[in-house]
């Protein structure tokens, strides 16, 4: 990407005047929608707490319910009733301690595969040395989501 100015140079109003374009009547019936173009609209799919939502649905878990998803040690995705106890990804948390602070809170494992087990699954005992993880569906319908585009 071109930067209109260099090294020290301040951007001026000049150039971002391409941000209040004026709209004519050939641009409301062009076939053809160039980088340029005014109507041109980037999207954005907010897929943020998707896998909390993706666990919600698979639990059957009110949406109200707090809800949390681990990975080892880190949390991965947290639901929006979560976040009103400014629970965040940034932040290491005793799973216990934060248990015992929020009773309602609901938290679960990524699915692993379990040593000697051929299909996923949702188990209590979870430990790095035994289980792996795999996001091959959620991966999927992630890729799905960043590719909307595609379709028009």
């Amino acid at each position: 990407m071109q930067v209109p100015w260099k090294g020290k140079g301040k951007a001026t109003d000049q150039d971002f005047e391409d941000l209040d374009p004026i709209i004519t009547y050939r641009h409301l019936h062009s076939q053809n929608l160039g980088v340029r173009d005014p109507l041109r609209v980037i999207a954005l799919c907010d897929s943020d707490a998707f896998y909390a939502a993706c666990e919600m649905v698979r639990l059957g878990v009110d949406e109200s319910t707090p809800l949390v998803v681990l990975q080892w040690d880190a949390l991965i995705a947290i639901n929006y009733p979560a976040r009103k106890f400014g629970i965040t990804r940034l932040k290491k948390y005793n799973m216990k301690e934060l248990q015992a602070k929020h009773p309602e809170l609901k938290i679960v494992h990524v699915a692993t595969y379990k040593e000697g087990e051929r299909q996923p699954g949702y188990w209590n005992d979870v430990d790095t040395k035994t289980h792996k993880v795999k996001f091959k569906i959620c991966k999927r319908v992630e890729v799905e989501i960043n590719n909307l585009d595609r379709f028009g």
